[in-house]
């Protein structure tokens, strides 16, 4: 017995020091070609969700470049050392695949071992992260912000559009989408339970619709309305379809012009129907989750007379790159660029005509960044 405890522990040891080994020796060969095929990281980049984690500029030629290592605190620079290690671990793709299996199948498919992803009823996948937002707090409404703090968002985004309409004469939208665990509350897991059923992506709505005149939409109601004839975010993935942002993006043009068409109006087109998105790849069990539709829309389908002979620039975050796609059936001219990546100088390079300012709820505090007009 002992001989055999001791023979496990030195296979153990033995596994756990040659995978670090073989990754330091693996960084001077060629690399091996990526889990994630062409067509859906294609997919994945027009969500806006690129397959390194970083966020794309699908408008400047150049995205904003990161700090110089060099100028990194030291510490930051080996945590970022570290991360780079661990990412680029062997067979790390594969351990992860294995472990959310295992997991899976010792609990009768009621549970996924990942710290980003959670596994709904009916197959459906959620984003757990704490690192990138909080959707699960924001799910069980335990992250309400102060009146303080909803006062300073308001008299923020009205400093942004009194800037953008009355000294610049560009017409300025906000749009704010519900995380997708607020539209398919019925596939999240029994195990995590509301708290407060006002989120506060509602907080905001209301707080703005009550206390100010800005052009605020948030299409929580129409999105849940919609969902009930078709599919408006994807299983897999954290992000809204080309369905929902068409849902979305009816709900600006009704508000900015009056103007709205039905979802079964225009049309589109299927590109996949075994798409596996982000959070399947995230928790390494693309190969068995490769089941989403992809819903492609077919801009010539718009109606005509909801055409703006304008140029529109989307800012916002990775849901705002389906706003920007179904946004070019109905402006001349269509720029997206990331909150991040945002410059003011970006408004006279593209000689915008309108901004459309969107924000997911789980990055609801950006609204409290006093310093978003002075980039």
């Amino acid at each position: 017995m002992k001989n055999r405890d001791k023979w496990i522990a030195i296979a153990f040891l033995a596994f756990i020091l040659i995978l670090p080994a073989v990754t330091l020796v693996r960084g001077f060969l060629p690399q091996e070609e990526t889990a994630i095929t062409d067509e859906q990281s294609e997919m994945m980049n027009a969500n806006g969700t690129m397959q390194d984690g970083q966020h794309g500029n699908a408008s400047s030629e150049e995205a904003s470049q990161p700090e110089p290592e060099q100028q990194l605190p030291w510490f930051t620079r080996v945590q970022n050392t570290l991360n780079n290690f661990t990412n680029r671990l062997f067979t790390r793709t594969k351990l992860i695949a294995f472990n959310t299996e295992l997991t899976s199948l010792l609990t009768g498919g009621t549970y996924m071992e990942s710290t980003q992803v959670l596994l709904g009823k009916n197959d459906w996948l959620f984003y757990k992260t704490e690192l990138d937002g909080h959707p699960i707090w924001d799910y069980m409404g335990i992250n309400h912000f102060s009146e303080e703090e909803l006062a300073t968002m308001a008299a923020n985004l009205t400093q942004m559009r009194d800037y953008f309409e009355n000294e610049r004469g560009i017409d300025f939208y906000l749009i704010a989408l519900p995380n997708k665990e607020m539209i398919y509350e019925e596939n999240m897991p029994d195990t995590i339970a509301r708290v407060n059923e006002v989120s506060r992506a509602d907080q905001v709505a209301e707080y703005i619709w009550n206390n100010t005149d800005l052009t605020y939409i948030y299409p929580k109601q129409q999105l849940l309305d919609a969902k009930q004839n078709h599919q408006i975010y994807y299983q897999t993935d954290t992000h809204w379809n080309q369905i929902g942002a068409f849902i979305g993006m009816q709900e600006i043009l009704k508000e900015a012009y009056g103007t709205y068409a039905d979802v079964d109006s225009v049309s589109f087109r299927i590109d996949s129907q075994s798409f596996a998105g982000d959070l399947a790849t995230i928790g390494g069990v693309a190969d068995k989750y490769a089941k989403d539709t992809v819903y492609v829309f077919e801009k010539e389908s718009a109606d005509p007379a909801q055409y703006r002979d304008e140029v529109a620039l989307v800012v916002g975050d990775s849901f705002s790159g389906f706003l920007s796609t179904i946004a070019k059936g109905y402006y001349k001219e269509v720029h997206w660029i990331y909150t991040t990546d945002f410059k003011m100088d970006m408004v006279d390079e593209y000689d915008a005509d309108v901004i459309i300012w969107e924000t997911v709820e789980r990055y609801m505090e950006t609204f409290l960044n006093e310093n978003l007009l002075t980039k």
